[in-house]
């Protein structure tokens, strides 16, 4: 899913240019807020779903099920107006670079529609995640971005470059993903069904109650990435927008990327939840922190090491400007993927008051900072990155690894150890890097970065797999990967 992101950039800018492709990610920034206010709520029902599955009672799982796809319908229904709205007003808010008020008004209401879209299929996706076969919706996700990306070269190969029709490719690809989660969850559990009489209004309350504070933190969270994004439009120009988005882009790909190995974790975390099994849920929570951030610390060493090549290739010559925010922005990475496993743990303990105090405040700190930057200095977009670094540094670093070994009951330093796993192989892997990079050089040719990437990639892994990981924790990873792989760790 990531990868679709990473080569629709080029393609977007060839075909608007960078200062209209800069609307694309503004409207998705914006429906990120959209999303702020039902994906909680999504989350949260998916948690009492998979429990009540877990603990094998259908009856409360067709009640918490009903009573989630019924709730979350009126949700939907709610926010209609508020997507009108903002639709309405998005050309006059922000800097559009001269297109028609008429096209950015249609796309932002159908990527937006298409959010909410996405949202709803997190009622559907609880069922797959208590069963653990979180396949089928990464094979459904992955459905909509191929149907997306097909669509929107159809349309443009037929109809020229459109706004609307980039929009249109969302809607269609969202309702796409819904039909095919919808028909695999009556094959994954035929038991389940949503009824009005399943409906339960007092369940839906207390769902709910877990999603508002969710939904606090989510807006808390939009006030890092995204409102530096629209901080820098406006401050800075729609030009510099543009670039600062296809670093946000990258950012945003490496934890799409990252959420994907984070979420092996979630069924198991409910699982030993549900069976009361706190040293199981540590245990696993502390692994699964350690193997993604092991695994994520060498695609970004790569691209820091082989920054020319690959921007080259990506977005073709002229991009040198965007060197010193992405060396800012991904070393940070790092301790933000391996801390990403624990952001299920306050979901899983029904406790995410203090994430979403914590989350709006360091949220704060970070517009408040880009906004003094900006206006008072000539840092800027190199000032904008750094206020981003150091106010997730605080949430992700600092606050999280502390709260969840409290929730969990664990000493305070357990959720950093792994931290310095992933920082340590970082750092191995760029001075390996540097000193290959002394003596051989890569060419600027896909063939090239991707064999060396894969190749280097698979030496990499088989030797922290063997050496880094003893032999209970290589039995919990050890099915989820190919089987020559499997068999090189296994000698």
């Amino acid at each position: 899913m990531a990868l679709f992101g990473f080569l629709m950039v080029p393609y977007y800018i060839d075909q608007f240019g960078l200062a209209t492709y800069a609307i694309l990610p503004l409207a998705t920034s914006i429906s990120s807020y959209v999303l702020a206010i039902t994906d909680p709520l999504g989350d949260a029902f998916a948690r009492y779903t998979s429990i009540a599955i877990q603990k094998n009672d259908m009856g409360l799982a067709n009640r918490t099920y009903s009573s989630s796809m019924l709730g979350m319908m009126r949700c939907m229904a709610v926010l209609i107006p508020l997507v009108v709205l903002i639709s309405l007003a998005s050309p006059y808010v922000f800097n559009v670079a001269g297109s028609a008020a008429l096209d950015v008004q249609i796309m932002f209401a159908m990527i937006l529609l298409s959010s909410l879209l996405i949202s709803f299929s997190a009622c559907l996706g609880s069922v797959f995640m208590a069963y653990n076969k979180l396949y089928i919706i990464y094979a459904s996700k992955t459905v909509y971005c191929v149907a997306q990306v097909v669509l929107v070269i159809l349309f443009f190969v037929m109809h020229g470059a459109s706004l609307p029709l980039l929009g249109a490719s969302y809607v269609i690809a969202s309702v796409l993903m819904i039909l095919i989660m919808a028909v695999y969850v009556k094959k994954v559990c035929p038991q389940i069904e949503l009824s009005r009489k399943n409906y339960d209004r007092s369940m839906l309350k207390e769902m709910s109650a877990l999603g508002m504070w969710a939904t606090l933190s989510d807006f808390g969270t939009l006030m890092y990435i995204e409102a530096s994004l629209i901080i820098v439009n406006v401050c800075l120009g729609a030009a510099e927008q543009a670039s600062f988005s296809i670093v946000a882009n990258m950012i945003s790909m490496i934890n799409t990327a990252t959420s994907s190995l984070a979420a092996v974790s979630v069924p198991l975390a409910y699982r030993y939840f549900a069976n009361r099994d706190r040293k199981g849920l540590v245990d696993t929570m502390t692994f699964f922190m350690k193997f993604t951030g092991m695994v994520m610390a060498f695609p970004v060493a790569f691209i820091i090491l082989f920054m020319p090549q690959i921007l080259e290739l990506w977005l073709g010559p002229g991009y040198e400007n965007l060197y010193d925010m992405l060396y800012i922005m991904l070393p940070m990475e790092i301790s933000f993927c391996t801390i990403r496993v624990l952001l299920t743990v306050p979901i899983v303990y029904v406790k995410m008051r203090p994430v979403a105090f914590a989350t709006a405040a360091f949220g704060i700190l970070n517009v408040a900072m880009c906004l003094v930057v900006l206006t008072f200095t000539d840092l800027g977009m190199l000032g904008a990155c750094a206020c981003w670094a150091v106010s997730m540094f605080l949430l992700k670093v600092v606050f999280y690894p502390l709260y969840c070994s409290k929730l969990t009951k664990t000493k305070k330093l357990q959720y950093l150890t792994p931290l310095l796993y992933s920082h340590a192989m970082f750092a191995i892997v760029l001075v390996i890097g540097c000193l290959f990079n002394s003596v051989y050089v890569i060419s600027t040719r896909w063939v090239s970065v991707i064999f060396a990437f894969v190749a280097a990639f698979i030496i990499y892994f088989i030797i922290v797999m063997r050496f880094l990981f003893n032999k209970e924790e290589k039995g919990m990873i050890l099915h989820f990967l190919p089987g020559f792989i499997r068999r090189a760790i296994e000698r």
